[in-house]
Parts: structure tokens; C-alpha cells; sequence
């Protein structure tokens, strides 16, 4: 259930002490139609700067930079220290234990996920993929939810490994006995994976993951969990109190926090699923000695030895930096908060004429909503919001598109038709909608403006729209007063 507070509550005055220390929180954009606060609403996309981790990778941090693997010298060793004890606490932010191990690479989520995959043994070369014979016992499985974003179902498809997509129930959430069944039914497979979604990035819906890592576990099988939407807002516990659902692999993308841009992925796995010789990334940092003859040997620690090269040292300790500000917040107050604007929009968005929300009736929720308004195209609706009131949202299908076929009940003759289109070069046909998702910083102001805007939007779009021109190609509006020449942007990179 929701936690309803009063109206008059001290969260909104609460979030005011993070809120004004974020960078740009005050800044404006020009528009065609004049200059325009920003009102940021994109938050599950990704997160903002926040001004005191910058100042601290600024004076504190930065003032010492120097590169890791060495103890020797002042800066490489505390480089050295900063980075592991960064590691130290993003892994006790998950409750990790002795057993698990931790890789931070990339920028997000999905570069994590291809390392595992890596790591894994599940990817082959292109070339090789489909010319290998695998007896089909020893063809791992995978099983997903309705609800996965992209990264979370492509790269598993591109994988040696059969994918088994879980079907939703009438209600649209995920079938743990359809899971039951299929594992019956693959029983035989060595390696059973489930690759889950924590919360869907589209309609803020979580999935019941504990209960279908218990699942996994009765069949022999392993459950990894994907976080990346919801792991600014929520309790992460890789080893909860009932063993038999314990985590066997988390991930997400810290850029998503509040003061994470510009961070690293994070992967947390437990060492068991560890089996190479050689590490996905040999080189620098990852051997004890080579000598002239080809003679080399690998670090025995796991994390040692998947942090081939200069590791992204700045990037994790950026992690860590942001994972302390979610903490210094509080996810108890990060939660009531959400759960107030939340209820705000349940109020609001369904009176508005025209304006339709995906899951309507699933309260419980991430504070992410996702809606079309009739007869108006989602991108016009993004484009309309930031031109008239500097309202950033994100229009599109989200990196969803297996769950919007399912959201919009997209038959497989109309995605055939859509897809062929796309292939062609034209998206005038793609579906899609328009996400807006909150945070706990926005302020109960800037929500009565967005909500005023979709008003606006839905009576008046028809009109408002004929200012601007449709590109099939790009699948976006452009106002007639703008020009088709590149922006000049060499004033961003002057130093």
C-alpha cells in the first residue's frame, strides 16, 4: 500500500536541503517561445550533478590524482585506497558478502552485463555463432520477464544461451508459475539463468524477485537481478534473511543516482559463478609477472584480475559518492516522498481528458508514469512540454519495446508491418509514449506545473502543433522558425 501523509508535510522542505545543491537546479533554456525554466522530469534516464561531490572529486580528490597500481608514491597510493575502499562500501550498500565479488567498468548497466555475459563463457564470436555445435543439454537457459529493458533482453539474445520470455498474467504482472512450468521443462539444462528486473523503467512496476530467486534456486538455477531503475530509490539486500533467496548477481547504473553522472557500472556477483583461467581482460594489472618467453601469471583474486588496465578508479569512487548521498537522504524519506507525488499524479492524470496512463491501477509503484495523449504523437508531446514550459521528459518507448508490444497490445502482424517500416528508414508508425518520472527533490510547485502543462497540452496540442514540422526519418518535430544547419557547438569545448 501507499504511505499517505498529510498534505501539509516537512518532506518537500526536507528534499529542499539536497534539492538547492543541484547543479542547474536554477539554470533556463531558450525556446522558440522564450526563455524557460528547466524543470527536470527524466530521472530514471539518468541523474544530475550534485554540487558537493563535485566540489569534493573537485578539491579534494582531484588535487591528488594520480594513477593506481602503485603503493610506492603518495598519489598512486592513495588513488589505490580510495578506489578499493569505494568498492568496500558500494558492496556494503548491497549487503554483499565474503563471497561475492565486485566489478565496476563501463558507464552502466549494460556494459556490466556483457562482461558477465563474458565472464560467463556465453558469448561466442559472431562468425563462430551459428556454425558451433552444442549438445543442448549443455546450451545454458534464460529466462526474462514481460518487463525487461533492452539491455536486459538483447544481450542475452545474442548470447550461445535460449531465452525463454515469461508471458504476463491477465493483470500484467510476472507469472511465477509460467516460470515454474519452463524450468520443468528445461530441467535438464546445466545452467538455468533467470535475469530479472527489479522495477520496470516504463510503469515504475516491481517484480516479485525474491520469490522467483527462490524459484530458481528449487531448479538448480541462478538469479540475477537488474536494479538500474530502481536502484536510486530502493533498499538493495543481496542476501536477505531466508537464504534461499539470496541474489546471485546484482547490477545497475549509477549514473541514474542524484551526483552519479559520470560514473561506472556495478556489478556484484558471487565468486562461484567464477570458473576462468584467463581473465576477460588480460593486461595491465591483472598479472604477477611475464617474462620474454611467454611465460605470464594471472592475480588469483577475481577482482583483481577482471581490472585489466587503468581502472576507472574516479568513476567508482563517484559511485560511492552518490550511493552516500542516496543513504544520507534516507530511502524511508526517499520512499514517502516518491509516494507523495505519486498519489498527486493518481489524482490528477486521470482527469485530464484524452490522456491515458499505462498500469492505471497499480498504485504501488516507482514514481514513474507513462501515458499517450489521443491524437497526438508522443515526440510532439516531449517537444510541446520543453518548447512552452522547459519540462524535459522522454518520449519513445523507454528501451522497452518488447513491453510496449504488450502495453499497447501491438499484434504480431502490426509489429511486422512497423518493423518493415522502421528497416526503411521510416518511423512515422513506431509507438511509443511519453514518460515522466519524479524525484524527491521536485518540489510539489514544479509538479503543479507539469500537470498544468499536460492539461494545456491535451486541450490545445491539436493547434499548438502547427508550429512545428514532423521529420518520418528522425521521428522528431522541429519548430518552422529553426534552422536545418548543425548548431554550432564549439563554445562547449573552449578551454
Amino acid at each position: 500500500m501507499i504511505i499517505i501523509l498529510k498534505k501539509e508535510t516537512s518532506l518537500e522542505s526536507y528534499f529542499n536541503s539536497f534539492r538547492r545543491n543541484i547543479i542547474g537546479i536554477d539554470e533556463n533554456i531558450e525556446t522558440p517561445f522564450g526563455t524557460k525554466k528547466i524543470v527536470y522530469a527524466d530521472w530514471i534516464a539518468s541523474g544530475r550533478l550534485y554540487g558537493p561531490i563535485e566540489d569534493i572529486m573537485k578539491k579534494k580528490i582531484g588535487p591528488f590524482v594520480g594513477n593506481t597500481h602503485s603503493e610506492t608514491t603518495f598519489t598512486g597510493k592513495l588513488m589505490t585506497n580510495l578506489y578499493e575502499e569505494a568498492k568496500h562500501r558500494i558492496k556494503e550498500h548491497v549487503n554483499a558478502s565474503e563471497e561475492d565479488v565486485i566489478i565496476t567498468t563501463d558507464t552502466g548497466m549494460t556494459g556490466v552485463l556483457c562482461k558477465f555475459q563474458r565472464i560467463l563463457g556465453l558469448k561466442l564470436p559472431e562468425k563462430f555463432k551459428n556454425s558451433l555445435s552444442i549438445p543442448e543439454t549443455e546450451r545454458p537457459v534464460v529466462f526474462l520477464t514481460h518487463m525487461e529493458h533492452h539491455s536486459n533482453q538483447t544481450t542475452w539474445l545474442e548470447t550461445m544461451a535460449d531465452v525463454v520470455l515469461l508471458q504476463p498474467t491477465e493483470d500484467l504482472f510476472v507469472d511465477t508459475l509460467q516460470l515454474r512450468r519452463e524450468l520443468r521443462k528445461y530441467g535438464d539444462r546445466k545452467l538455468k539463468i533467470g535475469s530479472f528486473t527489479a522495477c520496470s523503467n516504463v510503469t515504475g512496476l516491481g517484480t516479485p524477485y525474491y520469490e522467483l530467486a527462490e524459484i530458481m534456486h528449487e531448479h538448480d538455477g541462478y538469479c540475477f537481478v537488474d536494479f538500474a531503475a530502481s536502484a536510486p530509490y530502493v533498499q538493495i539486500n543481496m542476501h536477505p534473511e531466508n537464504k534461499a533467496r539470496k541474489l546471485d548477481a546484482i547490477f545497475f547504473s549509477p549514473h541514474k543516482f542524484l551526483g552519479g553522472p559520470g560514473s561506472s557500472g556495478v556489478l556484484v556477483f558471487d565468486k562461484a559463478l567464477y570458473k576462468n583461467r584467463i581473465p576477460d581482460n588480460p593486461g595491465g594489472g591483472t598479472v604477477k609477472w611475464t617474462n620474454p618467453w611467454g611465460g605470464h601469471s594471472f592475480f588469483e583474486s577475481i577482482e583483481a584480475r577482471e581490472d585489466g588496465g587503468t581502472p576507472g578508479f574516479l568513476q567508482t569512487i563517484r559511485t560511492a559518492l552518490s550511493i552516500a548521498l542516496k543513504e544520507k537522504m534516507g530511502i524511508e524519506q526517499i520512499r514517502q516522498r516518491e509516494n507523495e507525488l505519486t498519489r498527486k499524479c493518481f489524482e490528477e492524470l486521470p482527469k485530464i481528458k484524452g490522456l491515458h496512463v499505462f498500469a492505471p491501477e497499480v498504485r504501488y509503484r516507482l514514481g514513474v508514469f507513462s501515458f499517450y495523449v489521443e491524437h497526438l504523437h508522443y515526440n510532439l508531446v516531449v517537444r510541446l512540454l520543453n518548447d512552452h514550459y522547459g519540462i524535459q521528459v522522454r518520449g519513445g518507448c523507454s528501451c522497452a519495446g518488447t513491453y510496449g508490444h504488450i502495453l499497447l497490445e501491438v499484434t504480431q502482424e502490426r509489429s511486422r508491418h512497423i518493423t518493415d517500416q522502421i528497416e526503411h528508414g521510416n518511423l512515422k508508425d513506431k509507438p511509443g509514449w511519453i514518460r515522466l518520472s519524479l524525484h524527491p527533490t521536485m518540489t510539489d510547485g514544479e509538479l503543479d506545473l507539469i500537470l498544468d502543462a499536460l492539461r494545456e497540452i491535451a486541450e490545445h496540442g491539436a493547434e499548438m502543433a502547427k508550429a512545428y514540422d514532423y521529420d518520418p526519418v528522425s521521428n522528431t518535430f522541429h519548430h518552422k522558425s529553426e534552422s536545418n544547419q548543425r548548431p554550432e557547438l564549439g563554445q562547449w569545448f573552449e578551454i
